[in-house]
């Protein structure tokens, strides 16, 4: 006898199989009405914005392609009359014109000169330990192309390179701490020194920063390794034959490369750095930067506001490469990871990077730049390099009262530009054309 709370076997037949059929196709068939449906409603208004943007596009890219013609049409590079060349060049004759030009500062504090110079780029510094971001696209011209470089022992840096297609002499530019390539400092300058001063320019993503953290894992060095990879990068432009002269120009920890590069060039047999070399708010003093940035200050100072980004920068950092939690600033960073893969101390690592230690053994003719309020790295890093570099002419030292860290753009820009166009094509080998004027803009 079957019990009434029995499973009951479903009745089949013609009427469930209807019913089975009916159900199923039906869903799929008002799904795919749906579906197509609002792909062609979306269609057209997706559509049009594309036409716009790629019209825009088009646009952009016509208007660049007229601005190259424009720029490859000028004559090449030449100095101004009036400046000495070959052995009656000196570092004191320059240095005497400069200190001459004149130097009227806007009214604003310390820290509103940094941001402005360099508010635009707050969010890429956040974002520097992940290297995904510097794919972001930035507004680099188009006469810029992305390549790679070979620095030393056979690191591969990430950079951008444009040529003029005549003669004429090459610049390399280095970024600072959390920055890269892209940041809008660097390609303020890349773009006036190739389309108003005529030169060929390179900008590089140091060891460690950028797009090179795909390219190598070897980390920053405080500037030693980085000048050496500098070094190689002019070796390797003085290959091209429309290559003339090449100078360096770097930021905060890019100055301290530049200072290592002009250590390095020292001891090497050749001289790949040809062209004069400025380094603007350097470190020279590794172990002093590394606590002063590791230190939190008072609320009121101007740097409090980058120390809690410096934090934010290191956890990021921290949580991607697998770090121990006890890893909260710069100088743990250092202890974590600098000075074990270098195999050096903590100690060493700062010793061989800081220039007050070989700043009189410099041969070529650099020139720094440092503010009296910089608050990011005090100007007794200049003091101090001045001192140490007393009795060696080829290097001289120049500190403004006002400019906060590597701002002088927003403090004084006429100046800034003037003497840095100046400082360059003092140094600069032309093609060999008649000399013609180039009035400081």
């Amino acid at each position: 006898m079957v019990s009434d709370n029995a499973t009951q076997t479903p009745v089949a037949g013609p009427v469930a199989a209807r019913r089975r059929r009916r159900v199923g196709p039906h869903a799929l068939r008002t799904a795919a009405r749906a579906r197509r449906t609002w792909f062609s409603v979306l269609f057209f208004p997706v559509f049009s914005v594309y036409v716009i943007v790629d019209a825009i596009r088009e646009l952009r890219d016509s208007i660049a392609r007229l601005r190259d013609v424009q720029i490859q049409a000028r004559p090449p590079f030449a100095r101004p009359d009036g400046m000495p060349s070959g052995a009656d060049r000196s570092v004191a004759d320059i240095a005497a014109v400069i200190e001459r030009f004149p130097y009227r500062p806007r009214p604003m504090s310390t820290s509103m000169a940094f941001q402005r110079d360099h508010g635009p780029d707050a969010l890429g510094a956040l974002l520097s330990p992940n290297p995904q971001v510097t794919t972001i696209p930035h507004l680099y011209p188009v006469q810029f192309e992305q390549r790679l470089f070979t620095g030393h022992g056979g690191v591969q840096l990430a950079g951008m390179q444009a040529m003029h297609e005549h003669r004429g002499p090459a610049i390399v530019i280095a970024h600072g701490l959390l920055m890269n390539k892209n940041f809008d400092v660097i390609i303020q300058v890349a773009r006036r020194a190739f389309e108003q001063w005529g030169f060929h320019v390179v900008t590089l993503d140091l060891r460690g920063w950028g797009q090179s953290v795909w390219t190598t894992d070897a980390p920053a060095s405080g500037g030693y390794f980085e000048g050496r990879d500098i070094l190689e990068v002019a070796r390797e432009l003085h290959h091209d034959p429309r290559v003339t002269s090449v100078a360096g120009l770097g930021y905060s920890l890019g100055g301290s490369s530049m200072l290592n590069a002009a250590a390095a060039q020292a001891d090497a047999s050749d001289t790949p750095l040809d062209g004069g070399l400025m380094s603007v708010s350097p470190p020279s003093m590794i172990d002093e930067a590394l606590r002063h940035i590791s230190t939190r200050p008072h609320w009121r100072d101007p740097f409090f506001g980058m120390y809690h980004l410096f934090e934010a920068t290191i956890r990021a950092t921290v949580r991607r490469k697998g770090l121990s939690k006890d890893v909260r600033t710069w100088l743990d960073l250092v202890h974590a990871t600098g000075a074990p893969y270098y195999d050096v101390t903590v100690e060493q690592f700062a010793e061989r990077a800081s220039a007050v230690n070989f700043a009189e053994r410099i041969v070529d003719p650099m020139l720094v730049l440092h503010a009296a309020d910089d608050f990011l790295v005090p100007v007794k890093h200049a003091w101090a390099l001045q001192d140490a570099a007393a009795s060696n002419p080829n290097v001289r030292v120049i500190v403004r009262d006002e400019g906060a860290h590597i701002s002088f753009n927003a403090v004084e820009p006429s100046w800034y530009w003037s003497t840095m166009r100046r400082w360059f094509e003092y140094w600069a080998e032309p093609a060999g054309s008649a000399p013609q004027d180039a009035p400081i803009d």
